[in-house]
């Protein structure tokens, strides 16, 4: 699989390629372990977890919002 990507991409783009997939990896599994800090009931918190790990797009889009939500917080604090 690494000679795919490498005879595809060469040297620098099999070295960002594996970059991008990592940085993913790392922040579906920071959404995954985010969604534990909400005050949900277990029973949500097992689907949404769920979710994410069934659909991983969606624990990313959900990251984006709660970073997002969490800027504007501290925005008006700062304000």
């Amino acid at each position: 699989m690494l000679q795919i990507v490498h005879e595809q991409f060469g040297t620098v783009g099999s070295i960002l390629v594996a970059l991008i997939a990592f940085t993913f990896v790392i922040l579906w599994i920071a959404a995954i372990s985010g969604i534990q800090e909400y005050p949900y009931s277990e029973k949500r918190k097992l689907f949404i977890t769920v979710l994410f790990i069934l659909i991983p797009p969606y624990a990313l889009i959900w990251l984006g919002k709660d970073m997002y939500r969490q800027y504007k917080i501290l925005k008006l604090e700062k304000d």
